[in-house]
């Protein structure tokens, strides 16, 4: 067997219609990736310093959380005088923490994901 054949048996390519091709062929090459959902390389200048901004205020909002988070959690360590109750008081911090990033990074989406324009 040749590679290529081998190629073919592990990769099979899937039917495509005429459609799907000729939509795949006005696509520019940054188009053509299997690249996350959210990436749109055909941003104007304006929307990707909204995009760069929004994700700057994830990172900078997730970053104060962490800093604060940990310095608090930092300070219950070092009260509690029982190891096996560090451990104890660290695993609902360690929980709450988790929630509170969620619930943070789900919030900035809700908040400033882009909206449509126009309406009904």
């Amino acid at each position: 067997m040749k590679l290529r054949d081998i190629q073919a048996l592990i990769f099979p390519e899937a039917p495509r219609s005429e459609s799907e091709s000729a939509a795949a062929a006005e696509r520019s090459p940054f188009e053509r990736f299997a690249i996350p959902f959210l990436f749109q390389p055909a941003l104007t200048p304006a929307q990707a310093t909204v995009a760069a901004l929004r994700t700057l205020l994830r990172i900078f909002l997730g970053s104060l959380l962490f800093g604060v988070w940990g310095a608090y959690a930092l300070l219950l360590w070092t009260s509690v005088p029982t190891p096996l109750l560090r451990v104890a008081a660290m695993i609902p911090m360690i929980a709450l923490f988790l929630v509170l990033l969620s619930g943070v990074l789900i919030a900035t989406t809700l908040i400033l994901r882009p909206r449509a324009r126009g309406g009904a």
